[in-house]
Parts: C-alpha cells; sequence; structure tokens
C-alpha cells in the first residue's frame, strides 16, 4: 500500500470488485512471483494512478491479516512515500480501479475509516499510531477482531 502525499492531500483510488460497491482507498496490491514488495509498490502505484513512485521512503507500518471470512491471509506492506513524479492517469489492467484523485488528508481518513482493514492507515495518518515494526490481526469467523 502507497502513502502518497501532494501538500495536505492524499493519492486515493475508487475501486470495486465484481459485485461490489465502490470504495475509496489509498493505491496497491498482490506481489507478482518474484517481485519485492517495493516492486510490486511502484509497478501497483503506476497501474492504479498513473504516478511514478521515484523512491518508496519509510515503512510506514506492516501487517499481517488473517480475515478467513474474506477468504484471505495475507501480510501488508505499507510505504510513506518519498518521492514521485506525475499525474494521474488510472490504466488498471485488473479493471478494478475505476478513479484516482487527490483528497483532502481528514476527508482521505473519514473515507479510510469506512474500510475495515485500514484503520491502521488512519491512525497513521492522523499520527496516532504507536511506533512497532508489525502489526497482526484476525477475524474470528464470528466477526469479533483481535489485534495482537
Amino acid at each position: 500500500m502507497a502513502i502518497i502525499r501532494l501538500g495536505g492531500e492524499l493519492l486515493m483510488i475508487r475501486q470495486a470488485g465484481q459485485g461490489e460497491n465502490p470504495y475509496w482507498s489509498i493505491p496497491g496490491g498482490a506481489l507478482e512471483p518474484g517481485e519485492f514488495a517495493t516492486e510490486a509498490l511502484v509497478r501497483e502505484v503506476k497501474e492504479e494512478t498513473g504516478i511514478v513512485v521515484l523512491d518508496p521512503g519509510k515503512v510506514a507500518f506492516a501487517a499481517q491479516v488473517d480475515d478467513r471470512s474474506l477468504g484471505w491471509f495475507a501480510t501488508v506492506w505499507t510505504f510513506d512515500v518519498a518521492a514521485w513524479e506525475g499525474v494521474i492517469d488510472v490504466h488498471d489492467p485488473d479493471g478494478l480501479v475505476l478513479e484516482a484523485a487527490w483528497v483532502p488528508l481528514e476527508e482521505a481518513c473519514r473515507r479510510l475509516d469506512l474500510i475495515s482493514w485500514q484503520p491502521l492507515t488512519t491512525r497513521y495518518l492522523r499520527g496516532q499510531l504507536e511506533p512497532r515494526p508489525l502489526w497482526f490481526r484476525r477475524v474470528h469467523p464470528d466477526g469479533r477482531e483481535e489485534w495482537l
């Protein structure tokens, strides 16, 4: 996942899979075989937004997420991108990204708050995330959420 800023705005994408309602998030996606997380970051941001990441910057946080109700177990790397160039021009080969836009930071946080798997991102953006190299989140079959 990529945190990309322009002044007081955050780069966001509006996306939806088949049968899903569109929602706003930050750019990101899955690694291809043999791809490092930073390489996937550069590729996904370019595909989803047209922006070219020049320097991935620091890892804002990493999290392992176990949400079998959604059918996935993943390690998510979120980078606070240090340098980028370009203009918004969406060319998502998966066809999931509907648009990309610069969104004022507080509005971006409100949009991210609507996504169950984005609480660390909003806490980070608001300066409320305790420093820790790795977070663990498990969603139990009964819907109970556990942070370890």
